[in-house]
């Protein structure tokens, strides 16, 4: 399971940390209150999901599919 490694970072199943600017997380989880965003990692495969102000999942290429956030996080 992908897990957010507060502030900014996000780690996926495989393995994958996405590092972003804080100011750039924060402004994902408030336009997601309204709509779903996503955020593209810097590999250029890997995205960010966020829904209702918090992130939810990860699309991870070599899984093939949107893997569902750690409860944890």
């Amino acid at each position: 399971m992908p897990k957010e490694l507060y502030p900014s970072s996000f780690l996926c199943a495989c393995g994958y940390q996405a590092d972003f600017y804080e100011s750039t997380v924060r402004e994902m989880q408030k336009a997601s209150i309204s709509r779903q965003q996503r955020l593209g990692a810097d590999d250029d495969e890997h995205v960010i999901v966020f829904e209702r102000g918090e992130f939810t999942a990860m699309w991870c290429p070599k899984a093939g599919k949107e893997v569902p956030a750690d409860g944890d996080a």
